[in-house]
């Protein structure tokens, strides 16, 4: 619940786009940009989920599997780069690229994963020798046509991090000192004929897995995706596991012993956040606040369909806004506009008219000073429902379509100057 509310309507006019037979009918109000305050994850909760991972386990996996591991909190030292195995289909390359843009939607722009070169694919299984054809500091990703070796039979995913352990004299154990590299596989055939959320969800959770969240937290973390890998992830992780990626990242060291972590070694923690929020139709999308980090987010009902099997032709365009934070925290706003090739799965996601305002004030109709040169453009491709950006000025450009007969877009901008969510009307 949103507590001292602002609220204000951009008055900017929308141009509606006729792609596809539309008729450009009935034009909807521009959405307002609220500023208020939320919850926010408390530093108790958060080491209360990392003794999870850092306990070394056991744990279950179903009624008669379980598994463990050397103790210890342990992250890469530096963002790792995610790679795709070779022969990667269209649909399973956009669920990838979905998915990792909602790990780094958690994080700071610095510590985003990066997204390398496709990888050589059938290397990813062989973690009982260490994933010795992984380079230091990459994840492969690899969907095959079966299962999981290795895993709980019947595994339609597993993540396989590589890790490197010393025996510490005094604890009398092995602990884990550095996480070297990693591999999620996913099961092809178990996949292809499901919802796109779910293979999203998952492999975000072996994602995770992989970054080093071992294990699961257990029923008092039901909210976490860790716990529960099959609820659908929209345009964002659990407050939680976004809370929990930023003490991993941000806050300790690049491993941590069990009896190391509390609630001190998070440092100051704010267990509340600041948001630019707005609606438009059935999307939700905005920027919150919190522990000098700005987590994009967008939120609304899936199509049916993908994309490419809407009924829709030709070049179909979504327009509406985009409201941000900079590393200051003024506000930026601006409008949006999102046009697709149906023949071709290519478009464009163009801002325009970006404004900047004063720390956390409420943008207005008129004011405001050109943030930039007051534009910014980039090349996407779509796959299935999702959009993410290949080109054009610097930052990063990711989203997902929404409604019924994808009647909305939404979707974030992230850069080193400009954290931004957007929403456009077809």
């Amino acid at each position: 619940m949103f507590k001292k509310v602002l609220s204000v309507s951009l008055t900017a006019i929308l141009l509606f786009g006729c792609g596809g037979g539309g008729s450009g009918k009935n034009p909807q109000q521009p959405p307002p940009a609220r500023i208020g305050s939320s919850n926010h994850v408390s530093a108790v909760r958060v080491v209360e989920f990392l003794r999870s991972p850092a306990s070394g386990g056991p744990w279950q996996s179903g009624p008669d599997y379980s598994w463990s591991h050397d103790p210890g909190l342990v992250r890469f030292s530096t963002p790792p780069t995610v790679r795709f195995a070779t022969g990667i289909s269209e649909r399973e390359r956009a669920i990838s690229t979905y998915a990792i843009a909602l790990v780094n939607r958690a994080l700071p722009y610095e510590q985003h994963l990066q997204l390398g070169q496709d990888a050589p694919a059938g290397v990813a299984w062989n973690s009982e020798d260490g994933l010795p054809d992984i380079p230091d500091g990459q994840i492969f990703i690899e969907f095959i046509d079966g299962y999981p070796r290795g895993g709980r039979p019947g595994s339609e995913a597993l993540a396989r991090p590589a890790t490197i352990s010393e025996y510490d004299a005094q604890q009398e154990r092995w602990e884990i000192k550095r996480r070297r590299a990693g591999a999620v596989e996913m099961s092809s055939p178990f996949f292809r004929g499901r919802p796109d959320w779910q293979a999203v969800s998952v492999l975000v959770h072996e994602l995770l897995h992989v970054l080093g969240f071992a294990g699961h937290p257990g029923k008092d973390f039901a909210d976490s995706i860790m716990e529960n890998a099959w609820f659908r992830l929209d345009g964002s992780l659990p407050d939680i596991d976004v809370a929990a990626l930023q003490a991993l990242f941000l806050r300790l060291q690049e491993e941590t012993e069990p009896e190391e972590l509390s609630i001190q070694s998070l440092g100051a923690w704010d267990d509340e956040s600041t948001d630019i929020t707005s609606v438009l139709g059935p999307v939700a999308f905005g920027v919150r606040h919190a522990n000098d980090v700005s987590v994009p987010f967008t939120a609304g009902p899936e199509p049916s369909t993908p994309l490419a099997e809407s009924g829709l032709s030709g070049i179909v365009t979504w327009r509406g806004q985009l409201f941000g934070l900079t590393p200051e925290l003024r506000t930026v706003a601006g409008d949006a506009a999102v046009g697709v090739n149906l023949s071709t799965m290519l478009g464009t996601a163009n801002f325009a008219n970006l404004r900047s305002f004063s720390v956390l004030s409420v943008p207005t109709v008129e004011g405001g000073t050109m943030w930039g040169d007051g534009t910014l453009d980039y090349d996407i491709r779509v796959g299935s429902n999702y959009l993410y950006s290949t080109g054009g000025d610097a930052g990063v450009v990711s989203g997902s379509f929404y409604g019924e007969n994808h009647g909305y877009v939404g979707g974030t901008v992230e850069r080193s100057d400009l954290t931004a969510a957007f929403s456009g009307v077809r």
